[in-house]
């Protein structure tokens, strides 16, 4: 058994990381840390663990997980996981941080991004959390930052094209829709029920800081993003737009996304016309890809669950891989459905 403390353990990603963790056979949670939530029981505000054997949330202290865990998992705020981190590397605790403060291994284009990194020499040993992409890099790291939900989308829709070579473009168009738990558990005035029911905007066109990430992740291609918020709790639909080379048909582009995915446990190239509904991977870490060509265009859909292959269910899948697992452990069920 390894032990497993989760810092931030009474947001979105932190229960959805609880809820997954206890589904592993080689783990046990040792701890779980919190903030305003701190001396309670997690079931107190999250009643879905009623009647499972588990620790009182207490306040986070590096030194205190460091003598009871061996690896942490991170569901703090953004811009709140630095410092928890830097003391828990200093403690020799291995991090999986699931906020975006450890996606860029370069800290001054994470300060052109965001702002300022309180602990750059975190930033120049992560690792970005992306198993299609960096498997092996994962295995040795003592620091994963684990993607944004969109760009996780994005980066599997469009990377197979890319490293094959089909493109006449570096350019990619994403346009995303994602569920209301994507804006956290904390209420405002643009998530609560009268202001989603019903609706469907778009929000930080041409302007959101995933889009830098996309780009970064798919080798410096520009990435023209759009996102919306759409009336679903959980979930993510990405459409993708890229330009082909003259004489790539669907053929092609099937034979290469074939090839890309064809050993990959949780990304899935849907039969031809099929299209990807973030319904048929809902509480599942599998991504649903579907392609479609005319002429120069590629069309790219790829659906995921916001908060598992989005978020805990990838870092999850990273926790394998650092702790030398299956990496498929604890995560193959498939979906809820309907």
């Amino acid at each position: 058994m390894v032990r497993v403390a989760l810092v931030g353990a009474s947001g979105y990603t932190g229960t959805e990381a609880l809820r997954l963790l206890l589904q592993h056979p080689f783990v046990q949670v040792t701890m779980l840390c919190a903030g305003r939530q701190a001396g309670k029981h997690v079931s107190d505000i999250t009643p879905a663990f009623s009647g499972v054997d588990l620790p009182v949330m207490v306040p986070f202290d590096a030194k205190s997980v460091a003598e009871s865990a061996d690896y942490a998992f991170l569901g703090l705020p953004h811009g709140t996981a630095q410092e928890a981190t830097a003391q828990l590397l200093a403690e020799g605790v291995r991090v999986i941080d699931l906020s975006a403060d450890h996606r860029f291994d370069d800290p001054e284009f994470y300060g052109s991004v965001y702002s300022q990194h309180a602990h750059p020499a975190s930033l120049e040993q992560t690792v970005y959390g992306l198993p299609e992409l960096n498997r092996d890099l994962i295995r040795k790291t003592d620091l994963v930052g684990c993607p944004g939900c969109y760009p996780t989308s994005v980066i599997l829709a469009a990377h197979p094209a890319r490293v094959a070579d089909l493109l006449s473009s570096d350019e990619v168009i994403a346009d995303s829709k994602s569920g209301v738990s994507g804006a956290g558990r904390n209420p405002s005035a643009g998530t609560h029920f009268p202001e989603t029911s019903d609706g469907l905007h778009a929000y930080k066109t041409l302007a959101h800081r995933h889009a830098p990430e996309m780009g970064r992740a798919l080798g410096g291609m520009s990435v023209r993003f759009v996102p919306h918020l759409v009336p679903l709790i959980r979930g993510i639909l990405s459409t993708v737009y890229l330009r082909l080379k003259p004489g790539v048909d669907l053929s092609a582009v099937r034979a290469a996304y074939e090839s890309a995915y064809a050993d990959e446990p949780f990304v899935q190239l849907l039969a031809e016309g099929l299209h990807p509904d973030p319904r048929h991977v809902r509480g599942t870490n599998r991504c649903h890809i579907g392609v479609f060509v005319d002429g120069d265009m590629l069309v790219v859909q790829s659906a995921i669950d916001n908060l598992c292959k989005g978020s805990s269910g990838q870092a999850l899948q990273c926790f394998n891989l650092m702790a030398g697992f299956p990496e498929t452990e604890g995560l193959m069920a498939t979906a809820v459905f309907p």
